[in-house]
């Protein structure tokens, strides 16, 4: 649910539960009930006033905004507005998080990171798309390498995390151009430097239809 209209039922559930606390409160005197109405009553209300105060705390807890992994601003100290995110942002911080498994893109090519790496599941496709447009934004012989050389697991990966943004027709092409033998790298590369804008589109799309993840 969206932070904003959670906070906005919480706000009026806690509203609710103190204005019924104080009628029952009311109630309960001013009709001049009797034990055991009385203390019945009594004590409803006093549950709906330990319900508004709880209530009301949490309401506070939720005041502040959370940081959002990709729209967080710095300098403003507060996020911007999904709107203003675009890719180079994108890209840049998926580029930050992959730094957390190795220094560099080449290595997780080379010390086969994917395979075992422990990665997050709403940045597995950002991270299928990042090391594939890099390869074809480069367009250099040592990326293609990396690529030719890449273990089965990490293909595997590469076109599940890109299934998991519903992306089949590109992961399936993809797939199974890397599952021939031999390999023809020169059609891998035309088909990945051919398709790099749409692999960037697909990149921002992915986080600002699931912007809510980070």
């Amino acid at each position: 649910m969206d932070r904003k209209k959670l906070k906005l039922i919480i706000g009026i559930a806690a509203i609710a539960s103190a204005v019924i606390s104080v009628i029952l409160f009311i109630v309960t005197f001013a009709a001049g009930f009797q034990p055991p109405s009385s203390v019945i009553l009594g004590i409803v209300a006093g549950l709906c006033l330990v319900l508004a105060a709880e209530l009301g705390y949490l309401f506070l807890l939720n005041k502040g905004e959370r940081a959002n992994y990709f729209l967080y601003d710095s300098a403003s100290k507060r996020n911007v507005s999904v709107q203003k995110l675009n890719f180079a942002v994108v890209n840049a911080r998926t580029g930050r998080y992959l730094s957390s498994f190795s220094t560099s893109e080449g290595k997780i090519w080379k010390d086969r990171i994917l395979d075992d790496a422990e990665i997050d599941p709403e940045f597995k496709p950002l991270v299928a798309y990042k090391l594939l447009i890099t390869i074809a934004d480069k367009d250099v012989d040592a990326g293609w390498s990396c690529l030719e050389n890449a273990s089965s697991k990490t293909i595997v990966f590469l076109c599940d995390a890109m299934n998991a943004n519903s992306d089949f027709e590109f992961s399936n092409n993809f797939g199974k151009m890397m599952a021939e033998r031999p390999l023809n790298m020169p059609m891998v590369r035309d088909y990945l430097v051919r398709n790099k804008r749409y692999m960037q589109s697909r990149m921002l799309k992915y986080v600002v239809e699931n912007i809510d993840l980070f």
